[in-house]
Parts: structure tokens; sequence; C-alpha cells
């Protein structure tokens, strides 16, 4: 039982299916903006709760319980009750359904229940692997190998250490795999694994399976390369470098395949673009990651100004991740960096935790109606995490003050009563309000996703997004997977 599996890629999702989608998206963040735009630090100076009084759920979301707080975050394991406020359990069930369309999508408590949090059945060296990083790796070779038929070739672009194409190259012997990846370290480590592995091959694999025959050791299949790129962005001399690697493979018959497990930020439109762009390459598998970092290609001066503060605007004429789509582009759904951040957040794995948010989120709030009866304005630099150790208000104030290099004249007094005011149901209210706004992480990253793979619709190119990975144990768990004919 694997979380993705249909080598033919069905059902596939329409143009007309992502734009009803995306639309369902915006309808949803543009309702609730406030949710994902306003900056956690600003909650008590610009009094961010009236939002929730305004809507009516004030006295619904305090009365809850500690554990409903706690599952909130999570449109599948939050579901309401007869009395939750009527457009409260809209939202909660428009999430719930952006999720679901995707196909293979089972919720994390499902995938627990069945006992497959982590398989490893596609597994052959977990050396050095943490339990997350063996869970990818399964699940990732999975599917490449339901989509290896007529592949000779992989290309694992942003290979790392080299721990999946390492497997994958040892569970499918027949196929020569390419790691690629810009960091010298990740290079040289690769290098030094596959040594590794030639040497250890016969006795590691017997202490781990002592019941199999070891099959032998695939040698020269995993070749890490280290590729020099000047910037995230496409070039001609790129694309040739990657279209020689498969090009052999083109000419006898044999297709390439290019996969990128969590690329980073922009890497994974490169890695489209990159699958577009040659024509050797039929098939990719790539999973994203890092949204904060992805470069957009323009934002309205009114949205992001509106709110608590301003943002740098980025250059309309550079080249940008997103939106790829002619939709998107057509009629923009632009974010905010603190929207971006938020679709970093893990709304299962917080479910799943039932633990509150750590006591800092608190403090920090606290600090800046504080900091602001100090200074005129906030000052440029950031708190950061001076402070995150400290387990009590008046250290943390110290702390930050001295990371600020801001001098004051109030008595500790003074600092345990400020503290004093906002404790109680002000503090719940905050953590009421963080869970909340978690619960649109995923709406956010899937408009990413869809303008993903309406991009590649776009250039005539059959795909679809697949849930692949236990959300709980691996939070950035979509995979973009498309075919070319």
């Amino acid at each position: 039982q694997h979380y993705f599996i249909q080598s033919n890629l069905s059902p596939m999702l329409s143009p007309d299916d992502i734009i009803s989608k995306v639309e369902l998206c915006r309808r949803v963040l543009t309702d609730y903006r406030l949710l994902c735009d306003a900056p956690l630090v600003s909650f008590f100076q610009e009094n961010h709760w009236q939002f929730i009084e305004d809507k009516g759920w004030d006295s619904y979301l305090l009365n809850l319980s500690d554990v409903e707080l706690c599952h909130l975050p999570d449109p599948h394991h939050f579901t309401g009750s007869d009395n939750t406020p009527r457009s409260l359990a809209e939202l909660i069930g428009n999430c719930r359904s952006i999720c679901q369309s995707f196909a293979g999508y089972t919720s994390a408590a499902g995938l627990h229940e069945a006992g497959q949090a982590v398989g490893q059945e596609n597994m052959i060296v977990t050396l050095g692997m943490s339990p997350k990083k063996q869970h990818e790796v399964s699940q990732m070779s999975s599917a490449v190998g339901h989509l290896l038929e007529g592949t000779g070739q992989i290309i694992d672009f942003g290979s790392g250490k080299g721990y999946l194409p390492e497997n994958i190259a040892l569970t499918n012997p027949q196929v020569k795999v390419i790691g690629l990846d810009r960091e010298e370290g990740n290079t040289t480590g690769g290098l030094q694994r596959n040594l590794l592995m030639d040497k250890q091959w016969l006795p590691l694999y017997k202490k781990l399976n002592p019941k199999q025959v070891p099959p032998s050791r695939p040698l020269n299949h995993y070749l890490p390369l280290k590729l020099e790129l000047s910037s995230e962005h496409i070039s001609s001399d790129f694309v040739t470098s990657i279209a020689s690697l498969s090009e052999g493979y083109a000419q006898g018959g044999v297709r390439s395949m290019l996969i990128g497990l969590h690329a980073c930020g922009d890497l994974t439109s490169l890695l489209l673009k990159i699958f577009l762009t040659c024509p050797d390459l039929k098939c990719i598998v790539s999973v994203g990651c890092c949204y904060h970092l992805i470069t957009q290609k323009e934002r309205t001066l009114r949205y992001m100004t509106e709110g608590c503060h301003k943002e740098k605007l980025s250059d309309p004429s550079a080249v940008h991740a997103y939106p790829l789509s002619r939709y998107l582009q057509q009629s923009p759904l632009y974010f905010t960096r603190n929207a971006l951040n938020l679709a970093q957040q893990a709304p299962e794995k917080m479910a799943a935790s039932e633990v509150f948010p750590a006591k800092n989120l608190f403090f920090r709030a606290v600090f800046q109606v504080l900091l602001l009866e100090v200074c005129d304005s906030p000052p440029a630099q950031n708190v950061g995490h001076a402070a995150t150790k400290e387990t009590d208000f008046l250290s943390y104030s110290k702390a930050a003050f001295s990371k600020l290099k801001i001098d004051h004249n109030l008595t500790e007094a003074a600092v345990i009563a400020h503290f004093n005011k906002y404790s109680g149901v002000h503090e719940r209210q905050l953590y009421v309000f963080y869970q909340l706004r978690t619960m649109l992480a995923r709406v956010i990253e899937c408009v990413i996703l869809l303008d993903r793979v309406l991009y590649l619709h776009d250039n005539g190119v059959k795909s679809n997004i697949f849930s692949l990975f236990d959300p709980i144990i691996s939070p950035r768990c979509f995979a973009i997977v498309a075919t070319k004919d």
C-alpha cells in the first residue's frame, strides 16, 4: 500500500478542474486575507482579535477545549460541532475539500490508523537516514518505480547526500541514476557514500535482511555530479548541460526522468522549465518546499502596504517563479511574505502533537506593545531568536531589549504589570488566532501547486498533484507528476 500509486496518472486534472480549484482558493483567501497577512507580533498592537469578533466566532472558539484547539489547524482532524458558526463551518469545509481533491490524498489520521505511517518495503539501505528521511526516500522511490516503464536514466536534481538516488539505483539496477547538486560538500558526500556501499554492501545487506539473498551491488549507476549555476533561474547553457545527460538514452529509444525531492523555493519552477525545454526528458516527479523563498512576478503597492507594515516590492521585470501559468498571470493572486511563511506551516503535524504554540509567541506579541511604549517607532532590527530560550517574560524582555540595543527606564514591576495585563483570556485569543490561521496554510500551498500544474497544461503536458508522504512525518507532502507522450 502506498499513498500515491497510479502509474497511468489517472484521474488527470483538467485545466477547468484546476481553474475551479484556484478560484475556490481565491475566495477563501480573499475572505480571510487578514488571517494570512497579519504579523503575529502585532496581534495586540493592531487588535487582530477584532476580526474574529466581527465574524461572530469569538465565543465559540474561546470555549473550545485545549485538545479541540490543538486540532483546529487540521480541517480533517477538527470537524466542528452542531453549534459551530455557519461561516466557520464553511471555512473548515472548504479547506478540507481543497486538499481532498488531490489524487491519493489520505488524511494523516487515516494513514496512522491503517498502520502505514513509515512503510519501508522499498528501502535497501537506511544507513545515516533519520526516520523522516527513510519515509521520504521509501515513498519517493516507490512513486518513481511505478513510472519507470521505458526509462533508462533518472536525473535527481538537488540530490543532497545521495540517499534517494542511491536507493533508487539499488532497487532498480537496470536504470542509471545521476545525482546533481550545487553544494560541493553534498557532491563529495554522495561519492563517499557510493564508495562505502561498494565496500560494505554484502555484509550490510545481510545484517539488515538476514533471511534474503543479497543481490549484486549495481556499480556506476549512481553518479553524483556538481553542476555550476549562477542563479536559480534557467539558462541556455544549463539546459544544454541537462540535455547532454539524457541525449544518448533518448537516441537509443530509452527515456529519461527528472526528479526533485524537496526542491527549494524557485527550484521546482526551474525543474518544470527544464522538463518542458528538454525533449529527451519524458517524465518528472517533483516535491517542492520553502515557499517563502519563491520569487513573485509583481505585487501591487496597495496590497502589500495594507495592514501592519510595508514590504519591499519585487522587480516586475525580474525572472519569476510564481505565477507561471497564463491564467494566474492574467488574473493574479499574489502573497505577502507573511502568507508565504504561513504556507510553510505543518497543520497536520501541529494537530497530531496536541501541543500549544511555544510560550515565546505570546511573549513576543506582548513585548511589541511594550516596545512601542519605549520607542516612537519599532526598530529596524528584529528580536529574532535572541530570547527564545527564556521561560519568563521578565527575562525575555531583558534579552530582547539587549538584542535591540535599547535603553529604557522601565522597572521590573512595570514590565511584570504589563505582562499581567495580557495574560489569561488575551493569551488564549492569540493562540486561537494562531491555530485558526494555520488552517489556511494548505490553501496557500495549493494555489502555488495548482499554478505549476496549470503551467504544464499550458504547454501541452499532462500532469497531476499527488499526496506522496504522511504529512505528519513530512509536511511538504505533495508531488507534481507529469509525463510527455
